[in-house]
């Protein structure tokens, strides 16, 4: 089940990284929006799924396993990007600008899947 729930949320968060990103970046979504997930499945799924699994499986904290999948995710979109557009600087900004979406996505889909999440006001008030 745990597989699952991380295949499922770098793809939800590769599709709503493309979405926010053209919003912000071009101020609307549209079919054009989601060519990018070409790029942002596999990075999703084979930058910053495996980089949190090894992270988690050395046992880093929380608050630091996502610092360090926001850096892979602005660093990775910005390589990917970079290498297709001979290193174009404006091409690695944008790449790194998806790669930074990405990887916020994935850690708000990530926290908002996690089954064993206690209420803050439970935790401090027991």
């Amino acid at each position: 089940m745990a597989f699952m729930r991380i295949v499922l949320v770098s793809v939800l968060a590769a599709v709503a990284a493309c979405a926010v990103a053209s919003l912000i970046l071009f101020g609307s979504i549209e079919r054009a929006s989601f060519i990018p997930l070409m790029f942002a499945v596999p990075g999703s799924l084979l930058l910053l799924a495996t980089a949190d699994g090894a992270l988690a499986e050395q046992g880093r904290p929380l608050i630091w396993r996502y610092a360090a999948l926001v850096a892979i995710g602005v660093v990775g979109g910005g390589l990917m990007l970079g290498f297709i557009s001979s290193g174009d600087g404006k091409n690695i900004a944008i790449g790194s600008f998806y790669g930074l979406t990405t990887a916020l996505c994935w850690i708000a889909l990530h926290v908002l899947t996690r089954s064993n999440v206690r209420s803050t006001v439970n935790e401090f008030t027991t």
